[in-house]
């Protein structure tokens, strides 16, 4: 059964399955990697003054080196984890970002056991596994050849979404032993600011540095302010603090669901129709949910 944790880890995954549709409708005012900024510059905002008076008021205040460390993890999953992404979706397909990038319960039961020396037995990395050709099913409907690109390089931006999925894993198996010595506020809201002016300077370079909110219209700004107050601010900060009492490969499993998810806002809200691969490919991926929660870490 799973508990409250598991309940708001649900709630998170409802949230980040609703950005592919409203990232669809807000690229067409907003450069993404532009976007990117904004969204998690947006996140910050709404957590800095909690996070100055938990830094003022815990009575185990980080070190030197743990805020530099924690500062670092945001080159990780922040900035690497946009560009990656950002530049993979326009070497490769739509498909391929949706199922590549959710990739990480894979790359978490490796990395996981090698960093952390968490335990891992060898079904929950079969449910894993499994689960990874469940999102395949629930992200192509059964045909494979949407994962194919008529550019020069897919192969390459394949890679690269490959990359933003390694990236966001590798940040949550190194931030799990920060949030669980000072909690989530405090590791969530360092890396993400040095994120967000990685992000910043990397726009700035690109000459895409035009992120005046005010230039959008109103329902383009509602859709932003979205994705970065609920979307990220909140989600960041319960996906950090659900991490440090939970294996960090049943925390990434839950990231399965995004596509489920995905497909049920898209059935809701455009009428699409998912066919019988579909379906099959959504009962894989509950199935092999259940399999990583129920399964015990071998001692």
């Amino acid at each position: 059964m799973i508990d409250k944790k598991g309940v708001s880890m649900v709630l998170v995954m409802v949230i980040w399955a609703s950005f592919y549709t409203i990232i669809k409708v807000v690229v067409t005012a907003v450069d993404p990697l532009t976007l990117s900024f904004q969204r998690y510059l947006l996140g910050i905002l709404p957590l800095t003054p909690f996070f100055l008076r938990e830094l003022s008021r815990t009575p185990d205040r980080p070190s030197p080196g743990d805020m530099v460390r924690m500062t670092l993890l945001g080159l990780l999953g922040v900035t690497s984890f946009a560009v990656c992404l950002f530049f993979g979706l326009d070497l490769s397909t739509a498909v391929n970002g949706a199922l590549l990038t959710n990739t990480q319960p894979l790359f978490a039961a490796l990395l996981g056991t090698l960093i952390l020396g968490e335990s891992l037995s060898l079904r929950r990395a079969s449910g894993a596994a499994v689960g990874l050709i469940g999102m395949a099913l629930v992200v192509t409907g059964g045909d494979f050849s949407l994962m194919s690109d008529e550019s020069d390089a897919p192969f390459l931006g394949n890679l690269l979404l490959l990359g933003a999925s390694l990236s966001l894993t590798l940040y949550s198996v190194l931030m799990k032993r920060y949030v669980r010595r000072y909690g989530g506020l405090i590791p969530t809201w360092l890396s993400m600011t040095s994120g967000t002016i990685a992000l910043f300077l990397i726009n700035t370079l690109r000459g895409e540095a035009n992120f005046v909110l005010r230039t959008l219209s109103p329902g383009h700004l509602a859709l932003v302010l979205y994705l970065g107050i609920v979307g990220t601010s909140l989600t960041y900060l319960v996906f950090n603090r659900a991490l440090a009492n939970m294996p960090v490969v049943v925390a990434s499993s839950y990231k399965m669901l995004i596509p489920v998810f995905g497909l049920v806002f898209a059935v809701v809200f455009i009428a699409e129709r998912p066919n019988g691969w579909t379906l099959t490919g959504v009962a894989v991926v509950l199935a092999s949910l259940w399999i990583i929660q129920r399964v015990p870490v071998d001692r």
